[in-house]
């Protein structure tokens, strides 16, 4: 038995292994691609045992494979991913959340330096492959094993993979020979069709960007909320910087639609200096935490909108039930209407130290970040680990999907209200009102 019958022995006995490693990669990708309003067609596969053995029979004369390792590491696309993205602009943004989502060991981009046996007018194939591990905190304990596999995706637009398959199979695996100029030519004015194609598929979006940017036009999907969302924040980022970073736009869509908010005209309340640095809040996080600053009630309706569109990987650690925000009776709906209460205060405190120039709109959508709290002046360092704490717990518990025990909140709350009752003491007379005013709205909040 040879090398290659020996690795094609073992590889068939994994085929199983890199098929599931595969489609829970696929899974991930439109997990990421569907909640953010990407368009796209996800496949995936792993490579058959017979079609190994003719790349590996051809390989063998260059690579001369010593063992089945060799093998092994040369082959690095058993496990492989397909994204068929409707838009060729999208394709840095995927990059952005390629980037995030996954470990990513490579990355190439092509059309490459590579010289071409035909002499072609067009640049051929458009595309970006990325070798990449998925992340163990996104597995469940009895998937962990998968963690360290290697899987390529393969990001190109819908017209260029078509035309890829074509080109592959004719001139890689020529059925009667190598392939005469005048076919070569025929590849070559497909190619210069596609890219055309590609053209005419960014005008398309260009030309629904527009539209969707009416004012008085409702968004239609989530897909023409991010597009029109993505658009704004990238006329605040120097080209080439980075690309933002959108959060379920998903969720937020249903949350708009429930809170009467689902047009430019009026989210456009919201959307007032946006955070750039979305790697760390996304712009669905910022406008949520806005939408919620809003109105207490708010905080029903973004539970509604998660729990109707729910967690969507089924390989996640992270798939338990979706959190109530909202019934007033527990001690999650305890500690946010104290929340609420706080920065409440934060923002009144910071309009008097601006001498009252902050507008309605800026005053309304106020989030304050830990820097924000701290250059206030009104609170020592105890206080600020302390804040600093509950806001992580708050962020948790709003945007991601984390229950915390009711003595865990119940305690948030309580030290809430402690930390303005020490704080109190020590700041000037003008915002003693307001802290004393909120303390004693925090003291009607219990659990019922």
């Amino acid at each position: 038995m040879n090398v290659i019958e020996k690795f094609l022995k073992s590889y068939s006995k994994e085929y199983d292994f890199y098929l599931k490693l595969a489609g829970m990669c696929a899974t991930q990708c439109e997990n990421i691609l569907e909640g953010s309003g990407i368009r796209a067609i996800v496949t995936h596969r792993a490579k058959r045992p017979d079609r190994l053995k003719e790349k590996l029979e051809k390989r063998m004369t260059e690579k001369k494979y010593k063992s089945v390792d060799a093998i092994y590491k040369d082959i690095v696309d058993l496990a492989g991913v397909r994204i068929a993205i409707y838009f060729p602009g999208d394709r840095e943004e995927i990059n952005n959340y390629i980037a995030k989502n996954f470990f990513v060991h490579s990355q190439k981009e092509f059309p490459g330096t590579a010289i071409p046996s035909y002499d072609k007018r067009f640049s051929g194939y458009w595309a970006y492959h990325y070798r990449v591990s998925l992340r163990p905190e996104i597995l469940t304990d009895t998937n962990k094993r998968y963690t360290d596999a290697v899987i390529e995706i393969q990001v190109a637009s819908v017209l260029m993979h078509a035309w890829s398959e074509v080109e592959h199979d004719l001139v890689y695996k020529p059925l009667s020979g190598e392939l005469s100029i005048e076919e070569y030519q025929i590849l070559d004015e497909l190619n210069g069709l596609v890219l055309t194609g590609e053209i005419a598929l960014e005008r398309l979006q260009n030309a629904a960007k527009s539209r969707v940017s009416k004012t008085d036009r409702e968004f239609n999907n989530h897909y023409e909320l991010s597009a029109y969302l993505y658009d704004l924040l990238k006329k605040h980022i120097k080209k080439g910087d980075y690309e933002p970073v959108m959060g379920r736009a998903d969720v937020l869509y249903k949350f708009l639609q429930y809170v009467g908010l689902n047009s430019p005209q009026k989210l456009s309340q919201f959307t007032v200096d946006l955070d750039p640095d979305t790697e760390n809040r996304p712009i669905v996080d910022q406008l949520v935490d806005r939408i919620l600053l809003e109105n207490e009630k708010n905080y029903e309706f973004y539970s509604r909108a998660k729990n109707e569109i729910g967690t969507r990987n089924p390989y996640s650690i992270k798939n338990d039930k979706v959190l109530s925000l909202t019934n007033d009776k527990l001690a999650l709906g305890v500690f946010l209407s104290k929340w609420i209460v706080f920065e409440s205060t934060l923002r009144r405190i910071s309009n008097i130290q601006r001498n009252n120039m902050i507008s309605a709109v800026e005053l309304r959508s106020q989030v304050f970040n830990f820097r924000q709290i701290e250059s206030l002046e009104i609170f020592d360092q105890a206080s600020l680990f302390e804040i600093n704490s509950i806001r992580r717990l708050r962020n948790e518990a709003v945007h991601g999907i984390r229950a915390f025990p009711d003595d865990v909140l119940i305690n948030a709350s309580a030290t809430l209200e402690a930390v303005l009752k020490h704080s109190i003491e020590n700041v000037q007379n003008e915002y003693k009102e307001i802290m004393n005013d909120a303390i004693n709205e925090m003291q009607k909040i219990n659990v019922k």
